[in-house]
């Protein structure tokens, strides 16, 4: 199977690229059949698919699929495509050729980490035999040095403009497993809804958990999934009966404190306990987001590894501001400051222990 980004990408230059191969070598007996693919002279056939929506290239068994202009399209459409390697009851391959788009993206996480069974192979612009001299020097004069690193030499690039340095994402971040509970001196889970006025379409509904050791060490795990209000409820209500955080810090801005009120009703006839916070925030989201930094770069930040939402989490920070969603870091900034906000109501009372602040603004 052959996926491109979008049927304009594969019709354009994908599908070409196969055909033209395919008709040197004398291979093709029939080809353009619906839906597009190519059979071959020995019986082989090669599908054609567009990547822009991953639940549609479900069913295939296949021996091989390229992605073409891989750092375009989705992890999702990745992880639908290996899972179809299977024809025969053999394991297949899949190859991806794509422009890096830097340290935070999936393509860097899965092919540029040495992970078992991967290989990366990096070919400069300046390598293609079948490209004029001036071809080259002409995208060297219009480009930026991270421009050119990125767009001719193939490397992975950080995205100029983000907020925090490449050097705070390193394997330092990650844990596997949580400490155990006689380690652990709070627990705090953050909810950003992303109902309000203010919310873009697409934007994910956000729930971050935080448990900081004695020793002042948070770790972190996120949910972040786009999903309606009554999963949301059930959700944030399952997240607590099971990680029991000392406080549940919901954004209630615009009609969002209905939701913060039906969270309290449905967790009371569920019988679960839920300190909830509500959070009414004035100051900017930028400005609130930017409060992580200290945490980030005294490397207080522990991150859930092999989990998709937290490493959606991670990738939000690392291209922040420059990202096109930042609820992750929204949620865990809330649940940091709800985790403050105890940890402070405890030292008042000389570790008497507190009730929650029900609501607070920023």
């Amino acid at each position: 199977m052959v996926v491109a980004p979008t049927y304009i990408i594969l019709q354009d230059a994908s599908m070409r690229t196969v055909v033209q191969i395919a008709e040197d070598l004398g291979v093709i007996k029939e080809k353009w059949k619906q839906p597009p693919r190519l059979i071959l002279t020995n019986g082989s056939e090669i599908i054609f698919r567009s990547g822009d929506d991953p639940e549609k290239l479900r069913g295939p068994n296949l021996s091989g699929v390229w992605l073409d202009e891989a750092s375009l399209v989705g992890e999702e459409t990745y992880n639908v495509c290996i899972a179809c390697l299977r024809e025969a009851g053999q394991a297949g391959w899949l190859s991806a050729t794509f422009t890096p788009k830097g340290t935070s993206h999936w393509t860097y996480e899965v092919f540029a980490r040495n992970r078992p069974n991967t290989a990366l192979f990096r070919s400069s612009t300046k390598e293609n035999p079948f490209l004029p001299g001036e071809f080259i020097h002409a995208l060297q004069t219009q480009y930026s040095d991270k421009q050119a690193a990125q767009e001719i030499s193939g490397e992975f690039v950080d995205q100029e403009g983000c907020e925090w340095p490449a050097a705070h994402f390193t394997g330092h971040i990650w844990f596997d497993e949580w400490p155990d509970n006689r380690q652990i001196a709070l627990k705090s889970i953050g909810l950003d809804p992303s109902k309000g006025n203010d919310s873009k379409h697409g934007d994910f509904c956000a729930i971050v958990k935080l448990a900081r050791t004695i020793e002042g060490i948070i770790y972190v795990e996120a949910d972040l999934q786009r999903i309606d209000s009554e999963s949301i409820v059930s959700n944030i209500c399952n997240e607590q009966q099971q990680f029991n955080a000392d406080v549940v810090v919901v954004e209630t801005n615009q009609f969002q404190h209905l939701l913060a009120t039906q969270i309290i009703a449905t967790s009371r006839k569920k019988g679960i306990s839920m300190p909830v916070m509500s959070v009414y925030n004035k100051v900017s989201k930028d400005v609130r987001i930017r409060r992580l930094g200290p945490n980030l770069s005294n490397k207080i930040f522990r991150f859930k590894a092999n989990h998709e939402g937290t490493r959606l989490l991670v990738n939000q920070l690392r291209e922040f501001p420059m990202a096109k969603y930042d609820d992750g870091p929204d949620a865990l900034e809330m649940a940091l400051r709800g985790m403050i906000s105890i940890h402070n109501g405890r030292v008042q009372t000389q570790g008497k222990g507190a009730t929650p602040t029900r609501g607070i603004r920023s």
